[in-house]
C-alpha cells in the first residue's frame, strides 16, 4: 500500500510541476530590456500599433503558433484569442498596415530568434526562458 501511495504522489507532483511550469513568460532581446512596459504598451506592441521601440529600434514580434500557451498569452495580453489575433495580422497585412509576426512551432526555435534580432519581443513558458533572453515584466 505504502509503496502505491509513493508512486501515486510521484506522479501528481510530476504533473503539478508540468502545469504550474505552463505560465507564458514575457522575453525580449536584452536590447529591450531597458524598455518601459506597461500592459497597454504590450498589447500596442503585439497588435502593430507600437512598431519602434523608445531606445532599442524596430519592434520585431515573435508568436507561437497555436497552444494552451499562446491562448493563455493572447487572452491575457491583448484579449483575442489565438484565431483573433491572426486574423486582426491578415486584416493589417492585406491593407499594408503591418508585417506579419514571425510565428514558431517551437518554444526553442522562439527563443533562439528573440535573443538573435534586436528589437524582438515574443512570449514562451518561463520554464523555457534562460539567460539569452531578458525576461521582461510589464509594470501596471
Amino acid at each position: 500500500m505504502t509503496i502505491r501511495f509513493l508512486k501515486f504522489s510521484l506522479l501528481l507532483a510530476v504533473v503539478s510541476a508540468t502545469v504550474a511550469g505552463a505560465a507564458p513568460a514575457l522575453i525580449g532581446n536584452k536590447n529591450v530590456a531597458a524598455e518601459k512596459l506597461d500592459s497597454a504598451t504590450v498589447k500596442a506592441v503585439f497588435l502593430g500599433k507600437k512598431v519602434s521601440w523608445d531606445g532599442a529600434g524596430r519592434v520585431t514580434l515573435a508568436v507561437l503558433k497555436a497552444g494552451p500557451l499562446a491562448e493563455d498569452f493572447f487572452k491575457a495580453s491583448v484579449e483575442m484569442s489565438v484565431s483573433q489575433f491572426n486574423n486582426h495580422w491578415r486584416r493589417l497585412a492585406m491593407t499594408g498596415g503591418g508585417t506579419a509576426p514571425k510565428a514558431f512551432d517551437k518554444e526553442e526555435d522562439l527563443r533562439k530568434f528573440v535573443a538573435e534580432t534586436p528589437g524582438a519581443i515574443g512570449f514562451i513558458d518561463s520554464g523555457v526562458a534562460d539567460a539569452t533572453v531578458a525576461v521582461l515584466t510589464p509594470g501596471a
